[in-house]
């Protein structure tokens, strides 16, 4: 019997007509940029999307997860046909505004107003850090190192002064709208500028919530 050979060139024809054509990237970059939520002035740098060249083109709309916190975020890609996920990594560089050290403050030092400004700086030079977006959180801080001009005040290298002790009776400062009242109350946390402690109204016996500000305790009824 005879075996009849196709031509080598027919042979390999079959597999590239079969072939698929590639993702193209510059679709995945579009579908990464516009899942991204971030304020005007940032500018995102995408990871290689080299990736895409060994999926298949998605025959439906990309759809994009974003994880992970600015300025560190992942976009995961995903296509539901045919099935493919690509990784691929974020970097946004954006900016906000901080409390930093106009001058030289020494460690032990009570920071004062005309130590402190606030100004923009990038997210990336502070991440990971719990920094302060409001100079009055700064009231009667101490300095726990010696702080250069120019220093991102954290947490770790200032303290912030006990304004309220657990068990202390305050006044605090009930707002709403215009409309301004007191009342005494009993803390039943220790609180810093910026926290949020529970308060117990003695008359009632109920808890409830109020900011610590530099002058107490504040509860803001917002409708």
């Amino acid at each position: 019997m005879k075996l009849l050979r196709a031509p080598l060139a027919v042979l390999l024809a079959i597999p590239a007509m079969a072939r698929a054509a590639p993702q193209d990237p510059q679709a995945v970059d579009t579908a990464i940029l516009q899942a991204l939520v971030h304020v005007d002035d940032s500018s995102v740098t995408l990871g290689p999307i080299t990736g895409a060249k060994f999926m298949q083109s998605c025959a439906d709309a990309l759809a994009v997860t974003i994880t992970g916190l600015a300025p560190f975020e992942q976009a995961a890609v995903h296509c539901a046909s045919p099935a493919w996920t690509l990784y691929v990594t974020v970097t946004v560089n954006q900016h906000a505004t901080i409390a930093v050290t106009v001058r030289t403050v020494a460690a032990g030092q009570s920071l004062q107003p005309a130590d402190i400004q606030m100004q923009p700086e990038p997210v990336a030079s502070y991440a990971g850090r719990q920094v302060f977006y409001d100079a009055d959180h700064l009231a009667g801080a101490t300095a726990m190192m010696n702080l250069p001009a120019g220093m991102i005040l954290t947490t770790a290298n200032v303290s912030q002064p006990v304004i309220v002790h657990a068990g202390q009776s305050v006044a605090v400062n009930i707002i709403s709208g215009n409309v301004q009242v007191s009342l005494t109350a009993i803390a039943t946390q220790v609180g810093r500028v910026g926290d949020t402690i529970l308060l117990t109204n003695p008359s009632t016996g109920k808890h409830f919530p109020a900011l610590v500000t530099a002058n107490g305790p504040v509860v803001n009824l917002a409708f």
